[in-house]
């Protein structure tokens, strides 16, 4: 038939007309001319058939051509399955988080995707896991501050495969729903993962997102430690949390198992697995900068992802090219100048960054001790003042430890306003540092930090009776017109 009609015809229509113009030209000079005088007739129908199955089979032929290109696929399994070897692992969706400031009832070691907790709602009962591993100190006469869990909310499954070599290798799960929360364990031993293909050259299992939506895992002996070796037979297991929506969590529904609950928040929100137009947009950009960072946010990731006890991070340019990195660690204990400079090379090495362009400084953050005179009038004198210190520290704890954030005093009075709902009343001021000189005094803005500073409020609380003592009320900061 491709023979018999023009190769540009794709409609139905279009090849319908083009059987008749061949079929009546082909008999116009007999006296056996083609007709057909009925819509229904026998011929109608065969031409009817073939135009609709010639038009089929250009369809077809367009549209899986079509599939073949990122640009132009609507289905996601193409989509996913082309932007694989572009290095991009399409993203896979999670399930809802929580943010949970507990009291351990004992010395508590967690390890990722450990049960701390069960959810249950109209939909079911759903475990409560860990996100990251944690250590969990209880409460002392010398640190009465809660831990901070992050947890998300889903009951753990797994699905395996087994190796058939110890050659390099793909190993193909087909398991759908497998959240961004998983991890892999080779004859039940926890083995490294990472989603960068180049990570195969440094000793670690790369797991891509494949057509399924499922993963593709990649292996090779190579360059593993010895302990992470495969071998014919061997099993590989995912261990994962399937995804399941639970738009917004009701926090009562919520049991937390490992101790005292302080205070709980809803953390990382449901989120879907990439849409085709998302993986066409991020494929092609994660192939383009997957391994060369451009800006500070790039080395402000990796610094987190090279120091896991690392607090916060902040950044700031030098110049056009260069840059300046500072952290905050959990501990007092700061990096060596042997671990600073591995971890400096680790984030700036020359794959990571543009030739030419020097590594960034990198420094610890510096601290701002803040003297605050807390003044408050209470509703009731059953209140203690241990309470009520206790309290105030805890108000201000979300401006602490943030590298260049800057707060107005008029934000830390309303927050502890807002923690003592207690309080009649509440004024806060600064306490000058008494060594300053007289010039440093009229300079003094204790609260303007600077990018790579951070607070450290030392409140000092006086209970008054009434509020006729109270210095001038605090006010708000001035709002654009």
């Amino acid at each position: 038939m491709s023979d018999m009609i023009n190769k540009t015809s794709f409609s139905y229509e279009e090849i319908l007309n083009e059987l008749k113009k061949v079929l009546k030209e082909r008999y116009a000079e007999t006296d056996a001319a083609w007709e057909d005088f009925y819509a229904f007739g026998t011929g109608q129908i065969i031409l009817e058939l073939l135009a609709g199955l010639g038009s089929f089979t250009t369809y077809s032929a367009v549209a899986n051509r079509r599939e073949s290109y990122l640009t132009h696929t609507v289905l996601a399994s193409s989509a996913r399955a082309i932007a694989a070897p572009l290095g991009y692992s399409a993203y896979r969706g999670n399930n809802s988080g929580l943010s949970i400031d507990v009291h351990a009832h004992a010395l508590t070691n967690i390890k990722r995707l450990d049960k701390i907790g069960y959810y249950e709602d109209d939909s079911g009962v759903y475990d409560i896991l860990s996100t990251q591993d944690y250590t969990l100190d209880p409460p002392s006469s010398g640190n009465s501050i809660p831990s901070k869990v992050e947890a998300v909310i889903g009951n753990l499954a797994t699905t395996s495969q087994i190796f058939s070599s110890h050659k390099p290798q793909i190993l193909r799960y087909t398991q759908e729903g497998i959240s961004d929360h998983f991890y892999l364990k080779l004859n039940g031993k926890i083995v490294p993962h990472s989603e960068d293909v180049i990570d195969l050259i440094h000793g670690k299992y790369v797991c891509l997102t494949n057509a399924h939506g499922s993963l593709d895992i990649m292996a090779m002996n190579d360059y593993l430690a010895p302990e992470h070796r495969f071998q014919a037979g061997y099993e590989l297991e995912v261990i994962y949390i399937p995804l399941k929506e639970i738009v917004k969590p009701q926090l009562a529904n919520t049991n937390i198992s490992i101790g005292s609950l302080e205070n709980l928040q809803t953390g990382l929100r449901y989120q879907d697995p990439d849409t085709v137009e998302e993986i066409q947009v991020k494929a092609p950009l994660r192939h383009e900068t997957g391994r060369v960072i451009r800006g500070r946010d790039d080395y402000m990731k990796r610094l987190e992802q090279e120091l896991p006890n690392v607090i916060d991070v902040n950044a700031r340019d030098l110049d056009s090219a260069n840059l300046a990195l500072a952290y905050i660690l959990d501990s007092d204990k700061d990096l060596t100048d042997a671990e600073l400079t591995a971890v400096r090379n680790n984030i700036a090495n020359a794959a990571n960054r543009p030739m030419g362009v020097k590594p960034p400084e990198l420094s610890s953050g510096n601290r701002e001790q803040i003297k605050l005179d807390v003044q408050v009038v209470l509703r009731s004198s059953l209140i203690s003042t241990a309470s009520v210190v206790d309290d105030v520290v805890q108000s201000v704890k979300p401006f602490e430890r943030k590298l260049g954030k800057r707060v107005d005093l008029y934000d830390i009075e309303d927050a502890i306003r807002n923690e003592l709902h207690y309080a009649k009343a509440v004024r806060v001021r600064i306490t000058p540092n008494p060594d300053l000189s007289d010039e440093e005094l009229e300079t003094y803005q204790p609260l303007n930090i600077a990018w790579n500073q951070y607070y450290e409020f030392q409140p000092r609380v006086q209970l008054l009776d009434t509020a006729r003592d109270f210095f001038e009320e605090t006010a708000p900061p001035v709002q654009p017109v």
